[in-house]
């Protein structure tokens, strides 16, 4: 047996709010589906995380620095040229279309 947590932030009415999930996870048994042992909401971590039955200082932590990567902003894709070919462009032409390049 072994627990997983979950956490999430949305804004409710202005307000940050904090969900927070500790689920137990019987990897033993196959075929079992994990099971919600407890779930947390409000505006405050600590608050979140005591609703839901997560004591340990570890896993609290834990549930931050998963919150910080989620939050944390992503690198923006680079966009690319593509080049369409001649036969292509001949091809859209013939038929009465424009030239893409």
């Amino acid at each position: 047996m072994e627990h997983i947590y979950t956490i999430e932030t949305k804004m409710l009415q202005g307000k940050l709010h904090y969900f927070v999930k500790k689920i137990m996870v019987l990897p033993e048994f196959k075929g079992l589906a994990d099971i919600v042992i407890g779930y947390g909401m409000h505006t405050s971590f600590e608050k979140a995380c005591s609703i839901a039955n997560i004591h340990d200082d570890a896993s609290r932590q834990l549930l931050l620095l998963k919150l910080e990567s989620i939050n944390k902003p992503q690198k923006p894709v680079k966009p690319h040229k593509v080049e369409i070919a001649d036969t292509v462009n001949r091809w859209l032409v013939e038929r009465g279309a424009e030239v893409l390049n």
